[in-house]
């Protein structure tokens, strides 16, 4: 059986989990007291994820993930583990909605596109959502789309909570702003939204075994920016 990537991460087990912007900004002070702010390049998704309890079995998953990966060399598909839908929609893995306009809804936007608000920062405008769809601060909407018949990713989050209109539309706060890499044929989606990572090697270790034989895994990654 051969593997495709970017590979699917493993959906349970880790213990510990972060999954954090990181942000290339430089301070520049002035001799008045002000102080300014560089962007050398835009904010890159960053993780890390810690085995539980799991035993042999499950670290075995996270292993073989690991040597599949071949260091840094293979994509994989890099997600926040404790947020696979919106909070709303935890429990039912976003199962039974339907669009405010008819047909079943699929966990994806039918139309996106970019806005801002006052102050410049960046405003996701959604239509073909549910009646009133419900989104809270710290969810996730994906972008998919492919590339030469390649998988990719990019991933954009909420930074307040926001209830869309009854007619399906929602404009949503977020962080960062959608990639420039992501065309505007993307899908924007709800369900299990992640992005294209890599690993980090030195910091990605495969540690002793306990007494059940199911060693200490740690995985860190850093998203990578596709077009």
């Amino acid at each position: 059986m051969s593997i495709t990537f970017p590979r699917p991460m493993p959906e349970a087990g880790a213990a510990r989990e972060v999954f954090e912007l990181r942000r290339r900004d430089f301070l520049s002070p002035e001799t008045g007291g002000r102080v300014g702010s560089i962007a050398v390049g835009p904010p890159v998704w960053t993780a890390e994820w810690s085995l539980g309890q799991g035993g042999p079995r499950r670290a075995d998953e996270w292993v073989a993930f690991v040597d599949s990966l071949d260091g840094s060399s293979r994509l994989f598909v890099g997600r926040d583990l404790s947020r696979p839908y919106p909070l709303a929609y935890q429990d039912t893995q976003l199962g039974g909605l339907t669009r405010a306009a008819g047909g079943a809804f699929n966990g994806a936007a039918s139309a996106w596109s970019i806005d801002t608000d006052a102050a410049g920062a960046p405003i996701l405008v959604l239509a073909g959502l549910p009646a009133n769809f419900k989104l809270s601060r710290r969810d996730y909407v994906g972008f998919r789309w492919t590339t030469e018949g390649v998988e990719r990713r990019a991933l954009v989050r909420l930074v307040d909570d926001y209830t869309g209109t009854g007619e399906g539309y929602a404009l949503l706060p977020i962080r960062p702003a959608v990639p420039s890499v992501v065309p505007p044929t993307a899908v924007a989606h709800f369900d299990l939204p992640g992005c294209l990572m890599r690993l980090i090697p030195e910091r990605t270790t495969i540690g002793a075994k306990d007494r059940r034989l199911a060693p200490a895994v740690t995985v860190a990654a850093v998203q990578e920016l596709l077009p």
